[in-house]
Parts: C-alpha cells; sequence; structure tokens
C-alpha cells in the first residue's frame, strides 16, 4: 500500500479521490470484520496487519481505497485456511447490514423494487462497480462487474453472489433457487459449498458475476415493506449520493482503458488520450496533477493483471506475458521480477492455489 492509501484523516474518511483511487464505502467490509469477530479472530489487529486504521469504521460514511479493500479479502481468506470464505460470510449477513441504503433495499413493496434502487444507487457503495437488472424473455439476471485491472476476487464475487440471494430470502421469507449462477474466476477444485448454497447450475470463467433466475421472483413482496419508512430512507441516501465525488478521475480511465488493450501490445500515451477526449499533453499534464504518471499508471495496470493471472494458475506465464502487451517473455520476467520481488513462477507457488 502506498502513503497515499494510508493517509487516513481518523475524523473524516480516507482521502482516496484526491488522487483519483477509485474507493468504496467502509460499510461494505463490516460483513466480513463482524464474521472474523464471530470465528474468535480480533478484527482490528487483523485490519492493522493490512495498514488499515480500524478507526475508520467508526464514520458511517468512510471510504477505502478499492486496492486496499480488495487486498483484505484474499489475507482473510489465508487467515481462515477458507478457500470458501465469500459464501461462508454471506450467510451470516445481517438486516443492518450497509446502513441506509440495506435498509432502504428491505423496506421496498417488491424484490424487483428493491433491486431497481440497488442499481440506481450502488455507487454509494463502490465508485466503479457496475451492477445491473436485465430482463430476457422469462429470465431475469442481476449481474456486478468490475472494470478495473485485477477484477474481483474469488472471495469477493462469492461473497456478493451469496449475499445478494440470502438478503432476498430473508426479505420474502422464500428460499427460492436460482436458475444459474456465473462467476468471473476459474472453477475451483471443490464446489460441495456452492452447490450447497444456490442448489443450481454452476458456470466458471464468465466476464462477470451473475445471478439468473425466473423474472416472476421480481414481483414476490418483501416482509418489511413500508412505503413511508422507505421514502425517508430513500432520502438519506440520495443524500450520501450526491456527496460522493463527481465523475471519474483521469488515472481511472487510463486504468480502464489500458486493462482492455493491453493485449494487443503496450499501449502509448498518444494511443490512449484521444479515447479520453484530449491530447496527449493534456492527459500528460492531468495525471501529474492526480500526482502519477502514465508509465507508472501502466505498470500498476500489468503487475494487477498478472498477479491475478499467476494466483489463478489458468495461463502459462508466457500466455500472461502477451495479454500484458510484453514482446517477450523474458521481459514479462524482469518487470514482474521489478514490481513484485519475485519471478512469475516464484510468485504463483507462494500465493494459494
Amino acid at each position: 500500500m502506498t502513503g497515499t492509501d494510508r493517509n487516513i484523516d481518523r475524523n473524516r474518511h480516507v482521502q482516496t479521490r484526491q488522487l483519483g483511487r477509485v474507493s468504496l464505502s467502509a460499510r461494505v467490509l463490516e460483513p466480513l470484520l463482524l464474521y472474523l469477530k464471530a470465528q474468535g479472530h480480533d478484527s482490528s489487529a487483523f485490519l492493522k496487519t493490512q495498514d488499515v486504521d480500524p478507526a475508520i469504521f467508526r464514520d458511517p460514511e468512510a471510504r477505502l481505497p478499492h486496492t486496499v479493500a480488495a487486498s483484505l479479502w484474499p489475507a482473510a481468506v489465508r487467515l481462515m485456511s477458507d478457500m470458501d470464505l465469500g459464501l461462508h460470510v454471506a450467510e451470516g449477513i445481517q438486516p443492518g447490514a450497509y446502513c441506509a441504503l440495506g435498509y432502504a433495499l428491505r423496506a421496498s413493496e417488491t424484490f424487483g423494487m428493491s433491486l431497481q434502487r440497488l442499481c440506481r444507487y450502488h455507487r454509494v457503495l463502490h465508485d466503479a462497480a457496475e451492477v445491473q437488472l436485465t430482463v430476457r424473455g422469462d429470465h431475469a439476471i442481476l449481474s456486478h462487474r468490475l472494470p478495473l485491472p485485477g477484477g474481483v476476487p474469488r472471495a469477493v464475487s462469492e461473497y456478493i453472489l451469496a449475499a445478494w440471494l440470502i438478503t432476498s430470502r430473508q426479505a420474502t421469507g422464500l428460499h427460492w433457487i436460482p436458475i444459474e449462477v456465473r462467476f468471473p474466476h476459474s472453477a475451483p477444485e471443490d464446489t460441495s459449498e456452492h452447490r450447497r448454497l444456490f442448489g443450481c447450475t454452476l458456470r466458471f470463467g464468465h466476464d462477470r458475476s451473475e445471478l439468473r433466475f425466473s423474472r416472476d421472483l421480481l414481483d414476490m413482496p418483501f416482509l418489511s415493506a413500508d412505503p413511508n419508512l422507505q421514502a425517508i430512507l430513500e432520502a438519506q441516501v440520495v443524500a450520501m449520493f450526491q456527496r460522493l465525488p463527481k465523475g471519474e478521475a483521469v488515472m481511472d480511465g487510463v486504468r480502464r482503458l489500458l486493462a482492455a488493450e493491453l493485449c494487443d501490445g503496450e499501449p502509448t500515451l498518444e494511443q490512449i488520450a484521444p479515447r479520453l477526449h484530449m491530447s496527449a499533453r493534456t492527459l500528460h499534464r492531468r495525471l501529474e496533477e492526480e500526482g502519477t504518471s502514465f508509465r507508472h499508471v501502466l505498470a500498476e495496470v500489468r503487475r494487477e493483471i498478472a498477479a491475478r493471472h499467476l494466483s489463478e494458475r489458468r495461463l502459462a506465464i508466457g500466455e500472461i506475458a502477451f495479454l500484458l502487451g510484453f514482446s517477450e517473455p523474458s521481459a514479462f520476467h524482469r518487470a514482474f521480477k521489478r514490481w513484485t520481488g519475485y519471478a512469475p513462477l516464484a510468485y504463483r507457488q507462494l500465493t494459494p492455489a
């Protein structure tokens, strides 16, 4: 974690957006911390080992850099020696999770109305994550995608899909079963916990996380539906939404475009700038204003994507080098060792399967 990421204003929130970092609500991590505590672990001590100040969770509107928050899940998996941690955390989720937004969703009249509000206000939880509800024929699809280098860690994807299912079961009182669940990560060796929880077809290696179910379920009434209370709570959510920083930082836009174009070779600043509707000189200046450079962002994106592919073990090291736009594997080996201190193969051997 960089010195910037550790810059915590204890009376307010982590100062992430000043350098254009994608952030998410600290509330998103509370179910994980509560689960660790229930399993006998000191959540504050765990946060400190990851350079996160536990004091930040005292502020209901505190936000953390996405990269910091995403790293907590793999660290918790290692701590618990539980590859299915995301599923197990979701099973312990309580109605109070996510404060005003969570309560506003539960006070909705139906499951469908709740999901529409989730999609509309999801940025309160995460700056960049895309949550969409799509209806195709007799099916409804609730999807989550994170268009950032490194994507979604396995535990996070599994937590999100399981949490959607479990909270909707709690809110409706019905133990409904999806038609299909899709995950962006590769299939684990043991899927018994997935089958137990979801009870449906499982697919892996998809481009996003998806919960597919009958469209008729959108009309399921919520047990705690309360239009008057819902209106009050939604007003609070709207106020939170309006206080969020506006627009995408230049750094985030560059990261997003680099992640999509690396496989075509090493992108240049001159190639990326027109995609952001600015000149190369302006892009260079804007990145400097955000405390970084095109070269630094490119290295950061490559490192994050490389680390994910090496951990997942689905691709050969030569294939990873190609996907990252390196002209030859030896150049990737040198760069990765410079970024992490490890050769790619050594890094792969050090990460849990």
